[in-house]
């Protein structure tokens, strides 16, 4: 974390974040707002469908490592995992991709650990010690997606 004196190099000086971090912040906030929002939003497929909905509207499926290869991608089926999991089928959701409730998850905390950053600035020392624990957590999301796809490729 980048930190930087407010005012002059006096002693008892208040330290806080360069603004392009709680740019960085703010950012990543929002994009997880963006998925939870959009989860909740969607409409979760019918019975002989694959396609998520948008206001009644199919949306289409788009992966362009499937079409390019015909290979599943390590993210088949999260977007209609994280759909069931925001309305509450998590049985559902671990058919469509067994890594989807965990992916939400994940980005509930980002979500959490970015709001608290940014709105609660005398905590913010607490704060950069449970984004370590994120940014671990995505190294570990990461390459249990590589392991989920492996198993799914057998």
């Amino acid at each position: 974390m980048l930190l930087k004196a407010s005012g002059h190099d006096e002693p008892g000086v208040s330290i806080s974040p360069v603004r392009s971090e709680l740019f960085s912040h703010l950012v990543v906030l929002i994009a997880c707002f963006g998925i939870l929002a959009g989860a909740l939003v969607l409409e979760l497929p019918d019975a002989d469908s694959s396609y998520v909905r948008l206001f009644g509207i199919t949306l289409p499926n788009i992966c362009t490592f499937r079409a390019a290869t015909g290979l599943p991608c390590p993210g088949c089926g999260l977007l209609r995992s994280m759909v069931s999991v925001m309305h509450g089928d998590v049985i559902l959701s671990f058919s469509y991709h067994r890594l989807g409730l965990l992916t939400i998850v994940y980005v509930f905390l980002q979500f959490l650990y970015r709001l608290g950053f940014l709105l609660v600035p005398m905590c913010w020392a607490r704060f950069v010690k449970f984004g370590k624990y994120l940014n671990r957590g995505i190294i570990v999301l990461g390459i249990l997606f590589f392991l989920n796809w492996i198993l799914t490729l057998l």
